[in-house]
């Protein structure tokens, strides 16, 4: 008897809301796709390399690689009992997670409660499957069908197992699990050297902040592969906010910045628990040290440092999140009728999943998640655009074979420009918004929508047709770069919206007065009129586009942040630019 087997590996939900760190969100998401690989490798050597179609790597090595990534779904087809490939989940499964724990635990090196940590990284995985007989290639559609409808069924009856718990401070990031570090490894209230060396200790011993509770499940995420070649230091956000200051002062200025303040820090007998550009800030001072004169001391450093060796150039606070996930895959995968086509699909998306880092770092930011047609990264402000793009049309280029008369394997996405101290709750909450906008908002999909998020001042969004809303962006990060056009044109035409919008005044004459105010402002920082090819871009814009003038001037303080980082980052003449003021 011959079984379509499909497998769900979670949970997914409860990790993303749980991260407090750029690396809580990493290790949760590749944790994942190390357990479904370990699943889809148990079925492989078990049932051969070709019984699995999703995923469905080239060789069995892949499986076993830590830069591998997959998406936390296994399908393949077994003639194996189902019964006996449950054992064989769960033992793999289990397997994987001893190894993944005893690598996070030889990172403690304080005493912890490990006997509770045990059974809530036991109780963590969320594991469902069905199996549907499917004897012949004939009957797959159906018993695909089938087996997912199924699926989603069982996932929606989850298992309430009872878990002991103990009566201890919760987890500050879930509020569920019990915190396992010892209450006395905590500082308590006050300024004596016992709670200077508590606070030192934590982040030593345990990567805990003084008002971080954490539990096992948390110590996994913080501690875990420290020592690989994946991670040995996965980057915050303020690093990636950081990047387009460190390419303009240049290597050499960066490392004598670190320098500067690494003694400052050692001076006061504190040791940096992070290296990355978050040092550049003041603001992320008071992470590290508590508050009193020693603080003061190294913020004084701090900014001697800075002034000494950049005067008052300081790195911007804003980076970008990205997500993007295919568009139709669900009518694409349906029009694969038989196993093999279904597996050709999936080595398609993983050839592009593979890609999908390497492309990414490329770039300067760092692959969150990368599992089929969803992708998850942190990216650098100077680079966000140019990544995205390229992203999407690889996806394109490598997916336009499986085109039909009902569906086009498109990627839309999201995009967040957010300050670096925002809490990533926040900012995942608004990327997750900003792709259901692309997705639901732009007709035909394959859209982008990008949210900036200042945490002072009213939220921005701006969406279109990927193609429509990179060429306008393009050509307004052009006239910014090359002071083509003054900042406060946008708000102007903000303005025309608020005035104008409620008074019955037809749209063409909104658009009209519009293009009055653009054609008569001046290029930025003199008295020279802006150009005829600025005029026209304007009127292309706002008269023949149709475009409303609050929508262009959102698009241009969107484009300015993006040409500010370029120009921080030393870009003024990338070939976008060039592209764009050519244009």
């Amino acid at each position: 008897m011959r079984y379509l087997f499909l497998c769900n590996i979670g949970p997914v939900q409860d990790f993303i809301a749980t991260a407090r760190r750029s690396r809580d969100l990493w290790y949760g998401s590749w944790m994942l796709s190390e357990l479904a690989k370990a699943v889809a490798l148990g079925i492989a050597s078990q049932e051969g390399l070709d019984a699995l179609i999703f995923p469905a790597p080239e060789d069995l090595g892949r499986l076993g690689d830590i830069q591998y990534s997959v998406a936390n779904k296994v399908v393949a087809l077994i003639k194996t009992s189902p019964k006996n490939i449950e054992k064989l989940l769960q033992d793999k499964i289990a397997s994987r997670l001893q190894m993944l724990k005893t690598d996070a635990y030889e990172n403690i090196h304080g005493d912890f409660k490990r006997d509770l940590a045990d059974l809530q990284i036991a109780d963590l995985v969320e594991k469902y499957w069905v199996a549907i007989p499917c004897e012949t290639d004939a009957e797959y559609p159906s018993a695909r069908a089938a087996g997912e409808a199924l699926l989603a069924a069982r996932k929606n009856t989850r298992n309430f197992n009872p878990f002991p718990g103990a009566a201890l401070p919760k987890s500050s990031l879930d509020g569920g699990r019990e915190c396992v570090i010892p209450v006395s490894a905590y500082p308590k209230n006050g300024n004596d050297l016992t709670r200077e060396q508590k606070i030192k200790d934590l982040y030593r011993h345990y990567h805990a902040r003084p008002g971080e509770r954490l539990s096992g499940v948390d110590l996994l995420k913080r501690l875990g592969m420290l020592k690989s070649e994946l991670d040995t230091s996965f980057p915050s956000t303020s690093h990636m906010a950081a990047l387009p200051f460190i390419n303009g002062v240049g290597p050499e200025k960066y490392e004598t910045l670190r320098a500067l303040i690494s003694n400052a820090f050692a001076s006061e007998g504190w040791d940096i628990p992070e290296t990355d550009g978050a040092l550049l800030y003041e603001s992320r001072i008071s992470d590290w040290i508590p508050a009193g004169t020693v603080q003061d001391r190294l913020r004084l450093s701090l900014v001697k440092a800075l002034n000494d060796q950049v005067g008052s150039l300081r790195p911007s606070p804003y980076y970008a999140l990205f997500v993007a996930d295919g568009d139709g895959m669900g009518k694409i995968i349906d029009a694969q009728t038989d196993p093999k086509t279904h597996q050709t699909l999936s080595q398609k998306l993983s050839k592009f999943a593979v890609d999908v880092p390497l492309v990414i770092q490329k770039h300067e930011g760092r692959a969150i998640y990368c599992g089929g047609d969803d992708i998850l990264a942190y990216l650098p402000l100077h680079t966000a655009l140019a990544c995205a793009t390229e992203l999407e049309d690889d996806f394109r280029k490598k997916m336009k074979e499986f085109k039909t008369d009902l569906a086009e394997p498109t990627l839309s996405a999201g995009l967040v420009i957010a300050h670096h101290l925002t809490p990533l709750s926040e900012v995942l909450e608004m990327l997750r918004a900003a792709e259901k906008i692309a997705k639901n908002k732009v007709a035909g999909k394959n859209g982008l929508a990008i949210t900036l998020d200042k945490r002072s001042g009213p939220t921005r969004l701006i969406y279109d047709k990927w193609k429509l809303l990179n060429e306008r962006l393009d050509l307004m990060i052009g006239f910014v770069v090359k002071n083509m056009i003054s900042k406060g044109a946008a708000y102007e035409l903000q303005e025309i919206k608020h005035t104008l919008g409620q008074t019955g005044i037809p749209a063409k004459g909104i658009a009209d007065e519009a293009l009055r105010v653009i054609n008569r402002k001046n290029e930025s920082g003199g008295g020279k009129k802006i150009t005829d090819d600025v005029k026209a871009a304007f009127e292309k814009w706002l008269v023949n586009d149709g475009i409303q003038p609050d929508e262009i001037a959102q698009e241009l303080i969107i484009a300015a942040l993006f040409a500010d980082a370029q120009a921080l980052a030393g870009n003024s003449v990338t070939e976008k630019v060039q592209r764009a003021t050519a244009a």
